[in-house]
């Protein structure tokens, strides 16, 4: 191969790793998403062979320095020594976690479906007939059926869902080894018991505007962090399930490395949402006041998400 035609079949893959270079001068890795990290990699490696190969059939040509110059920057950014302790944390929640959420919103958008679907699905089936909620939660839930169903202590409610969403979060992510499939029923079914329980205490006569405000200040961001980890479990799912052209355990490693990005969010997600719980929702505040509250976390996280 000719120098020129060396220069013609590579110069696009070269002019795309420049780009991520005057990018990273500017803002260093931290700008990137964990996708464009892998590209950018891919690049600098790509290139570094192409300077390999140059030095031994042209060497001392103009591709050999262009090569030079540019893999020689690319290396400063690409072996950029990593950030620990309190400027790594900040890096991870000003940059890593809300890039992470950016890149694996399709995986979280199908787990905020599955969970609405069930919702949607179990409301449905529920609010012809409340006595239908007992084909799907215990008769303790309401107190008894035909006695108490105007009495259910929103605030054990609460405390119940709370409790079962922290644990959804933990077997959503974990049933990602089933290929996913436990993910999907575990994110469907509990859709299905909160859609039932709203259809029943609607039906039931209760002032839902309560209910909302006992529910909504913690549950915003303790439902967000089920999502992703559903998303979780979507991503170890298609690991199991497609994994491409790689073999099943290398692209479940490689799904489980991208889902790990998000748990030390999701955990600080769930303090947040508890800590909430048990010291903003027990106030006696108008249940208005709540729902603002709620309105403005989920404003403030979708804000945070796509700022940074």
């Amino acid at each position: 191969m000719t120098e020129s035609a060396f220069i013609h079949k590579n110069k696009p893959d070269w002019e795309n790793l420049e780009q991520f270079n005057n990018r990273l001068a500017h803002g260093g890795v931290k700008r990137l998403t964990a996708g464009e990290v892998r590209v950018f990699a891919g690049l600098f490696r790509l290139a570094g062979y192409h300077l390999a190969y140059a030095k031994t059939h042209f060497p001392g040509s103009a591709s050999v320095v262009y090569l030079n110059r540019v893999v020689g920057v690319a290396h400063n950014h690409f072996y950029i020594r990593e950030t620990s302790g309190i400027a790594g944390i900040k890096r991870y929640f000003l940059y890593t976690f809300p890039n992470a959420v950016r890149e694996y919103r399709y995986y979280i958008a199908m787990a905020a479906f599955l969970f609405f679907a069930g919702a949607f699905f179990a409301a449905g089936y529920v609010a012809p007939d409340t006595s239908r909620i007992y084909h799907i939660m215990p008769q303790g839930v309401g107190g008894g059926e035909g006695d108490g169903m105007a009495d259910v202590d929103h605030a054990l409610l609460s405390a119940v869902i709370m409790t079962n969403n922290i644990s959804v979060a933990v077997t959503a992510v974990g049933f990602g080894l089933t290929g996913g499939v436990g993910t999907v029923y575990v994110l469907a079914y509990n859709g299905v018991i909160l859609g039932g329980l709203y259809a029943f205490l609607a039906g039931t006569g209760q002032d839902m505007a309560e209910f909302f405000s006992l529910i909504l200040p913690h549950g915003v961001l303790e439902l967000t962090a089920i999502f992703l980890c559903g998303a979780c479990g979507l991503m170890l799912g298609k690991g199991l399930l497609i994994p491409g052209a790689y073999t099943r355990r290398y692209a479940l490693v490689y799904q489980a490395k991208r889902a790990i990005t998000l748990i030390p969010g999701i955990v600080v997600m769930l303090v947040v949402a508890g800590l909430i719980e048990g010291f903003f929702t027990p106030l006696a505040l108008a249940p208005v006041v709540k729902l603002i509250f709620a309105g403005v976390t989920a404003v403030g996280f979708g804000a945070y998400v796509i700022k940074f």
